[in-house]
């Protein structure tokens, strides 16, 4: 028989696997909160913020700066389109000696890696309606202004992986690594 709390939560609270793609493993969020979404919008977010490597992926096994990025003439072999950290590298490949400017939080000998979640809280809307990615954008950063954000949004990401399905939360205390 099931239960009424089970139906409950599997209406309110979302019980698929998402991905969030981290260089130092912060759970904080920014100002619009903390976003997951598939592995593939995960992997553009992360890899347009620090850089993505000549070989394998970031997954929590490899430094920082002992890795090898691809320089542009690497990108543009790999027909890979010039988004965030990846537009101001050299030509050739490189080790990265310094964080990038607009990720002063990253250490060089910190591990990125692209984890599995759960989400803990309830959703505000359903999978099945998503918001504009700059609406639930919108809605999480007021209710985070407002100190009042306990639930998430679903939204449709016109960025990484544009046209999937993404879920922003107030931070990483609605979130469980699977």
């Amino acid at each position: 028989m099931i239960k009424l709390r089970d139906l409950i939560k599997e209406f309110f609270y979302d019980t698929k696997e998402w991905y969030h793609g981290s260089a130092s493993g912060d759970l904080r969020g920014g100002q619009s909160g903390l976003h997951l979404g598939t592995f593939k919008a995960a992997k553009e977010a992360l890899e347009a913020r620090i850089g993505i490597p000549v070989e394998g992926e970031w997954d929590g096994t490899r430094e920082y700066g002992k890795t090898l990025l691809c320089g542009k003439n690497t990108l543009k072999i790999r027909n890979i389109f010039c988004t965030g950290h990846n537009c101001d590298v050299s030509n050739e490949d490189f080790y990265p000696t310094e964080s990038p400017k607009h990720t002063e939080y990253l250490k060089l000998n910190m591990k990125p890696a692209i984890k599995k979640y759960k989400i803990l809280c309830p959703m505000t809307n359903s999978i099945n309606t998503p918001y504009n990615d700059w609406k639930a954008n919108g809605y999480m950063k007021a209710s985070l202004k407002r100190g009042n954000a306990k639930r998430g949004f679903y939204y449709r990401n016109e960025g990484e992986d544009a046209g999937s399905i993404s879920v922003v939360v107030p931070n990483g205390n609605f979130v469980k690594e699977i």
